[in-house]
């Protein structure tokens, strides 16, 4: 206790120093904050592609049905396979139609159905990776059945790269974000330091050990990074909510994030305040 009440009366001595430092350790956390936001929602964009992923395999237009079951039948061997299903000629143009919508009378005009039947593959979902796809696709393509293939291989490959140019990003904002927040914070506890110097000089000659006189400034640190953290955190949160109104598939900060952005908050608060100290306490104090 002795040592939270000197951190408190520190902070209320340091005054404008102590909001000055809670305003720029916020601010450094919001952006920090906004690329781990936009990270988490492109990995979610990711996911649900992923679960949207199937592969097309369109046959030849003279394949009988007796050879499209026996295709699903080697398919269905694939052990990473979920479901198999047969989309004759007649139901994907029944498809089109409902896709074309109130413009569907354009295929009125067609005289003989252009569109092959096909085999729609979808993996197990934790399969459903780039490079598992691939390999599945590369083996029903060696069917003789099969004339063509699809299965998005282009824009998921480019989702996936973006999503870890976001991550790079985010921990080189992360390591500016770090040093930032270090800088402020040591500056103002060495502020503080000078402000009781007398103190500290007092605290030395009667004994007290380096460990004894940082902890109420190290708590002090403690006691701005969680006040920038939970500050930060609200107008993060308040402004998912905006989003969410217009983009109901936006989503907040996985728990997994936040416990990551609250550890890494609470962590370059007390190392500023250490760094600040030990330069401090290896001067002579006069």
């Amino acid at each position: 206790m002795y040592h939270l009440r000197q951190a408190l009366s520190g902070i209320r001595r340091a005054g404008f120093m102590s909001v000055a430092c809670i305003i720029i350790m916020t601010c450094s956390l919001l952006i920090l904050g906004i690329f781990l936001m936009a990270t988490a929602n492109l990995r979610e964009v990711l996911r649900y592609a992923h679960e949207k992923v199937e592969i097309v395999a369109f046959l030849h237009d003279d394949t009988p049905r007796e050879a499209a079951d026996s295709l699903m039948a080697e398919i269905g061997k694939i052990p990473y396979v979920e479901t198999i299903r047969y989309v004759s000629p007649s139901d994907a143009l029944e498809r089109l139609r409902t896709e074309f919508g109130t413009r569907s009378y354009i295929l009125d005009a067609l005289d003989i159905n252009p569109l092959p039947a096909s085999v729609e593959v979808t993996l197990k979902p934790q399969y459903r990776l780039k490079e598992r796809i691939t390999g599945v696709a590369e083996r029903i393509r060696q069917f003789p059945q099969v004339e063509d293939l699809s299965y998005g291989r282009g824009w998921i490959t480019r989702l996936e790269r973006l999503v870890r140019a976001v991550a790079l990003v985010d921990l080189g904002v992360g390591l500016i974000v770090g040093i930032a927040a270090v800088v402020t914070v040591s500056y103002t506890v060495r502020l503080t330091l000078y402000a009781r110097r007398e103190l500290i000089r007092i605290l030395k000659l009667v004994g007290a050990t380096d460990a004894f006189i940082m902890q109420p400034f190290l708590i002090e640190g403690a006691i701005h990074g969680s006040i920038s953290i939970v500050l930060s955190l609200l107008v993060l949160y308040a402004g998912y909510r905006v989003i969410n109104v217009k983009v109901p598939q936006a989503v907040f900060m996985s728990w997994q994030l936040i416990l990551f952005f609250v550890v890494f908050g609470l962590f370059v608060a007390m190392l500023g305040s250490w760094v600040s100290l030990r330069s401090f306490l290896r001067e002579k104090v006069e």
